[in-house]
């Protein structure tokens, strides 16, 4: 077995929290992807880190200075969060008519939005690493985050 296998089958056993990131490109194009590589950094100042796939089509319109939201996903979000990792589907994403896009887009039916503005890229081979400083911040009081273990959501 290679390092690579044994890596992906260690990091099948770490719970991870399912989200959204939504931006919009230098066109007013609408993007949206699936991550669930984000943390927090800081609380000061508030920021946070996400990983994009630099194939991906909201890669490139991620620059320095460019506004993106975080939305971290229900349990009732399944349907979305596959669309959103489908390139198959990538007509499909903004359709739930819970996006509100008069901005920087966001689901308002998410767990929570985190606002963020581009404050550094990180390039590392196959990924960028975006870290962003938080401008705002929503949330719902209920909690019933959606998560991913193991290959499948929890």
């Amino acid at each position: 077995m290679t390092i690579q296998d044994s890596f992906r089958l260690a990091m099948r056993r770490y719970i991870y929290s399912v989200s959204i990131m939504s931006n919009k490109d230098e066109d007013k194009n609408l993007n949206a992807i699936t991550v669930s590589s984000v943390t927090s950094i800081s609380m000061q100042p508030p920021s946070l880190l996400v990983c994009i796939n630099k194939n991906s089509r909201i890669h490139d319109s991620l620059k320095l200075g460019t506004k993106f939201c975080v939305n971290l996903l229900t349990k009732d979000h399944i349907g979305l969060s596959d669309i959103c990792s489908s390139d198959d589907k990538y007509s499909e994403r903004f359709i739930d008519k819970t996006w509100n896009t008069a901005t920087v887009p966001f689901l308002e039916s998410a767990q929570s939005n985190i606002f963020c503005i581009v404050d550094n890229l990180v390039s590392f081979h196959t990924h960028s690493i975006v870290i962003g400083l938080v401008e705002d911040a929503k949330f719902h009081e209920e909690i019933s985050t959606l998560t991913y273990v193991d290959g499948s959501y929890k």
